[in-house]
């Protein structure tokens, strides 16, 4: 939708609308993202809140098994599989088995489109510095 639409569907004032004018906006279009990609987003962040979670995909730059991220961030391996399950089941990690292991390591494509649909809603760009 238009901006000049919803002003006009709304009653602004005359001098709302020449705000918008002024600034070249009243033919811009606004468009609102879908609620799935909203309810996915948030999600990821729903989980990523959990300060232990967030360390733990800051460690998985490199794939480790779970005794060893419990070492380095110094947890109880049994909460450190839970958050591993919570991360799994955002798809922000993911699972191999290796002998009697089971190697984790961050979901890179996954968190690739999170940040592109994040810049996309914000209309950040990145420009070469």
């Amino acid at each position: 939708m238009r901006v000049i639409e919803i002003l006009r569907e709304i009653n602004m004032p005359q001098d709302v609308i020449e705000y918008y004018r002024a600034e070249g906006r009243l033919n811009e279009v606004v468009k609102i993202p879908e609620d799935e990609e909203i309810r996915e987003i948030v999600e990821a962040f729903k989980c990523l809140s959990n300060p232990i979670r967030l360390k733990l995909i800051l460690l998985l730059s490199k794939p480790h098994c779970v005794c060893v991220l419990a070492r380095l961030s110094g947890y109880d391996v049994t909460l450190i599989s839970h958050h591993l399950a919570k991360l799994k089941k955002c798809n922000l990690v993911k699972a191999k088995p290796v002998a009697r292991a089971r190697i984790y390591v961050r979901n890179e494509e996954f968190l690739r489109e999170l940040f592109t649909k994040l810049m996309v809603f914000f209309n950040v760009k990145i420009s070469a510095t």
